[in-house]
């Protein structure tokens, strides 16, 4: 049967005590699971939110720091709508990221200090490969955690068959205006409007009042 492939009916809640949103660039944690954050907020659960690079690939060296300036100047408008707070910017080169110990243990301190029992990151399918990287190092230093630890895998650039759908309808709007302030990327490609559509094509399975959904690969260690 299909639902044994992907969810017939939608999640309104991630359960958590507190949780770790990973980000490869300013506004992939927008992207991705600003609606979960949102969520999260509404159940008083405190979330952490780590932006690993500064975004500034493809800048001319005498333009990066102005620019990755710009790009953290968007997450941080874009925390406010949200209402978590501000995010932690790691500042390692856009591009830059590879698979490893450093990184696995970059992650695991992060975790290790917030006590997060769930996890943020993006999936393995995405193409971009700090996207990949910053996966495979989330997915491992998940597996290492002593203490139970849930992952929520999120899409931006590549679809996936999840397991998991959120309903976010409620909160689209406000998705969407914390989406637009990442005019620095909007102005390259309308990112705002595809991450919308995705959201809005999740609902294909799910039951009519529902107008936006986020899809999630959800894991238990």
């Amino acid at each position: 049967m299909e639902n044994l492939l992907i969810p017939y009916q939608a999640t309104g809640n991630i359960t958590a005590n507190c949780v770790l949103v990973l980000a490869p660039h300013p506004d992939d944690e927008v992207f991705g699971c600003g609606g979960a954050i949102m969520r999260h907020i509404e159940q008083h659960v405190p979330v952490h939110v780590i932006i690993v690079t500064d975004g500034a690939y493809g800048v001319s060296p005498d333009e990066a720091t102005a620019y990755a300036q710009q790009r953290r100047n968007e997450s941080i408008a874009a925390a406010a709508i949200l209402g978590y707070g501000a995010p932690a910017f790691w500042q390692q080169p856009d591009r830059g990221l590879y698979y490893g110990e450093k990184l696995i243990g970059e992650i695991s301190t992060a975790i290790h200090d917030t006590q997060a029992d769930l996890i943020y990151a993006p999936s393995v399918y995405e193409v971009h490969p700090d996207h990949r990287a910053l996966a495979m190092a989330a997915v491992e230093a998940v597996r290492r955690c002593e203490n139970p630890v849930q992952l929520a895998l999120y899409e931006i650039g590549q679809p996936f068959q999840p397991n998991l759908l959120l309903d976010i309808s409620d909160l689209a709007a406000r998705k969407m205006e914390a989406m637009r302030c990442f005019a620095s990327q909007n102005a390259k490609q309308r990112y705002d409007l595809d991450i919308a559509a995705l959201n809005r094509y999740r609902t294909y399975t799910l039951p009519a009042d529902i107008s936006a959904a986020e899809a999630y690969i959800l894991t238990d260690t």
